[in-house]
């Protein structure tokens, strides 16, 4: 099974688009909470540690994990592991975003996927970042 070789052009998009997923996520969950903007500064310095993120690799038909933080529910490493072909997995073969609740690995996250396409328009991965509930 071939998981595709990343270039760093391929990297550097990721990396930007992981970093703009983060953000997003946090402001989410905060515009949703409601919260004053001095309790806004405390929660995402709580948050900042507690985040998880997965780089997915699409082979034609599976989301694979090819770098995560998330574990198992054995405490192991989730790499290598597929994305379920749940609502998220739906979105994301449209090469569609998706955001809501997600469960993981039996843990529960507000959570955000998007997808990453080649510069020919196809479907080559996706990112995935959580904050647990």
């Amino acid at each position: 099974m071939s998981y595709g070789r990343w270039n760093p052009a391929r990297i550097s998009q990721g990396i930007a688009l992981a970093l703009a997923l983060v953000l997003s996520v946090v402001l989410l969950a905060l515009v949703n909470a409601g919260i004053s903007s001095r309790a806004a500064a405390e929660t995402a310095t709580e948050t900042k540690g507690s985040l998880d993120a997965t780089i997915f690799d699409y082979d034609g038909k599976e989301f694979v994990r090819t770098q995560t933080t998330l574990k198992t529910e054995k405490g192991k490493s989730a790499v290598k592991t597929t994305l379920d072909h749940g609502a998220a997995y739906k979105f994301l073969s449209r090469k569609e975003s998706y955001t809501g609740d997600v469960t993981a690995f039996g843990r529960k996250y507000e959570g955000h996927y998007a997808p990453v396409v080649s510069g020919d328009g196809r479907l080559i991965g996706a990112l995935f970042v959580g904050i647990p509930k």
